[in-house]
């Protein structure tokens, strides 16, 4: 029985959370089928994310490389970033 583990779950339904889940949970006939199927589709859409701080550290670089300044005098400054950092945007 190496092969199969058991995981002990506890639901505090004072919680809203908790109780929506474990009210879900009840409903469910195959439990594990459907905990297996809920936590890798979850860990399958957080890897696809981009948290805010790395975003903004690739763009420093990006500017960085190309050696591009900004005018903070200038407040609209849109015209002076060129296209190409936009299309990294609406690539991602």
């Amino acid at each position: 029985m190496d092969c199969i583990k058991r995981i002990n779950l506890s639901f505090d339904l004072r919680r809203d959370r908790d109780r929506q889940a474990y009210n879900i949970l009840v409903q469910v006939q195959h439990k594990t089928a459907f905990i297996v199927e809920t936590v890798l589709y979850y860990e399958k859409d957080n890897q696809n994310k981009f948290d805010k701080s790395t975003i903004k550290q690739a763009l420093k670089e990006v500017l960085s490389e190309i050696n591009f300044t900004i005018d903070k005098n200038n407040e609209d400054g849109e015209d002076e970033i060129p296209d190409e950092i936009f299309d990294l945007f609406e690539q991602l």
